[in-house]
């Protein structure tokens, strides 16, 4: 499920992520540049040798994605879209104080785990089946966007993925980092 980017309340922001981790028996390594501004969210990816991978973009419910290469990064650009919006965007608005606290979204039923006033997991169910869909571990404090590190298990696609968030800045009303297709970013 993807929320509306006219609906994300996380305010305007930066992350460079180094992405690493296995689809089946495939290893995946990239790098992504996520961005949310101006009621945009775009995703823009590398291969560790800073060759285009893929460029997505979202604006409020329409999405534009391109693929450069398959051979380095199997999989379809849209999927790392989905899984930017459970990692940054699909939480429980009510929870944040230590406990165990569940919510059906849609076709599924979020669950995310507090501890010492820090979200250190959030899972995804099928309420079809309860199966676990896919499972979010985060490991340190917001620094200031998103922990500094997350690992992600994707039960129902079969792939998993370690998450460092390398630099991650809240953008103010004078500063902003243009991503654009090339992959390339450029701060005016």
């Amino acid at each position: 499920m993807l929320i509306s980017t006219d609906q994300l309340a996380a305010g305007s922001f930066v992350v460079v992520q180094r992405v690493s981790g296995k689809q089946g028996t495939e290893d995946v390594a990239f790098d992504c540049i996520v961005r949310l501004a101006d009621s945009k969210l775009t995703l823009s990816g590398t291969t560790l040798h800073s060759t285009r991978a893929f460029f997505v973009e979202q604006e409020g419910a329409h999405v534009r994605a391109q693929s450069a290469i398959h051979r380095d990064v199997p999989f379809e650009p849209i999927n790392v879209l989905y899984d930017i919006h459970r990692v940054f965007f699909r939480g429980l608005a009510l929870a944040s104080r230590d406990g165990t606290y569940q919510q059906a979204h849609g076709e599924e039923l979020v669950r995310e785990r507090w501890v010492d006033g820090q979200l250190v997991e959030r899972t995804f169910y099928s309420l079809d089946t309860y199966s676990k869909l896919v499972s979010i571990d985060f490991e340190g404090a917001p620094a200031p966007v998103i922990a500094p590190r997350v690992r992600l298990t994707n039960v129902h696609y079969g792939y998993s993925l370690n998450i460092e968030n390398l630099r991650q800045q809240r953008l103010d009303d004078g500063y902003s980092l243009d991503i654009e297709e090339s992959g390339a970013a450029a701060a005016r």
